[in-house]
């Protein structure tokens, strides 16, 4: 099988030989042929990273046959949930299977779809719970008389009319009162 590694590290001060290490053992140990490394250093908190774009781009028409992108760990392909979910599924169209040698999860075996599809699962599951949770907030919200949208931010508007009757321009009365000119000049119209 025809693999992809990808490694990633957040500082420029650190290095991933040792990931490169272990995928490189770990293919060697499954007799798979280790056709290329993606390499990133930079913060996993998203997924817009060159090596790892590089990466996506390489398996669009996947002309070496890429069977298997291989990783040491999970958060080395992102931090968070839903970006693991989101690649796993861009994956699992394309027939490409993950494996993670630290973590012992390998989309190959039948433990490692298992845990895939629970992973997806309960991120679909918490999509739809924070939904509902939304709807129902803002329907008790709108049934108790309640407005959508921001508070307004209270003005002292005696204060805005005093300083401005002295002479203060309104941009001065709004950096004074710490409200953007706008606010102040619609707080004005409705007083006056």
């Amino acid at each position: 099988m025809n693999v992809y590694g990808y490694v990633r590290v957040s500082t420029r001060s650190q290095n991933y030989d040792e990931q490169v290490d272990q995928i490189k053992k770990f293919c060697q140990f499954k007799d798979h042929t280790l056709v290329n490394i993606f390499e990133d250093k930079v913060s996993g908190k998203n997924t817009d990273r060159k090596g790892f774009q590089d990466m996506l781009s390489a398996l669009h028409e996947n002309p070496q046959k890429i069977s298997i992108i291989m990783a040491t760990k999970l958060d080395r392909i992102g931090r968070s949930l839903a970006d693991l979910i989101n690649f796993s599924m861009w994956c699992k169209e394309r027939k490409i299977d993950l494996v993670f040698t630290q973590s012992n999860i390998d989309t190959t075996t039948s433990e490692g779809r298992l845990f895939f599809h629970n992973m997806g699962a309960f991120a679909e599951y918490e999509r739809e719970r924070i939904a509902e949770r939304t709807s129902e907030g803002r329907g008790r919200y709108l049934a108790s008389g309640g407005k959508l949208g921001r508070k307004e931010k209270p003005v002292n508007v005696e204060t805005a009319k005093r300083l401005v009757a002295e002479g203060v321009p309104k941009a001065e009365v709004a950096r004074r009162l710490k409200i953007d000119r706008s606010t102040l000049y619609k707080r004005l119209e409705e007083k006056s």
